[in-house]
């Protein structure tokens, strides 16, 4: 917003941010909790999965990922606090990056899916089989009771 703004606003100039709405300062304030938000997450992931969750040369599917992830939220967050007025707006740049995060949430949510689906799968297709297994024996015992004139 704060680009397009810059952009497209007629009275906007390079030198001058005082005219600026105040929307634009709520959005500004708005990106900072969210950057805030996702710089927790890297001392979380951290402490609950290890560093090997960030190591590219490591097992961890995706890690050189989720070290670019970091490296980009670090990055913003500084550019945040250290850039003030236009220049600000070159840091804004860096929330196309940040899209990269709405990738990788839609990514992973589609792996987690399709691997509970498969997970629901195999367990329906083992309790069919277990069905199908006591139907059977349910009819042997039938058979074996009606032979000695119990049922």
């Amino acid at each position: 917003s704060d680009l397009g703004y810059a952009f497209l606003h007629e009275g906007c100039t390079p030198d001058d941010s005082v005219g600026d709405p105040a929307w634009l300062e709520v959005l500004a304030h708005i990106s900072l909790v969210i950057t805030s938000f996702f710089l927790l997450e890297i001392p979380v992931t951290l402490f609950a999965v290890g560093p090997k969750f960030y190591n590219p040369f490591g097992r961890i599917q995706h890690a050189s990922l989720h070290l670019f992830d970091a490296f980009v939220i670090v990055t913003t967050f500084i550019l945040e606090f250290v850039l003030r007025g236009k220049e600000q707006e070159l840091a804004g740049l860096l929330v196309v990056l940040r899209l990269w995060r709405l990738v990788k949430l839609v990514g992973g949510v589609s792996v987690g899916v399709g691997e509970i689906g498969e997970r629901d799968a195999i367990r329906a297709d083992e309790a069919e089989q277990e069905v199908a297994s006591l139907k059977k024996e349910n009819a042997e015992l039938r058979a074996r009771l009606q032979t000695a004139g119990l049922l």
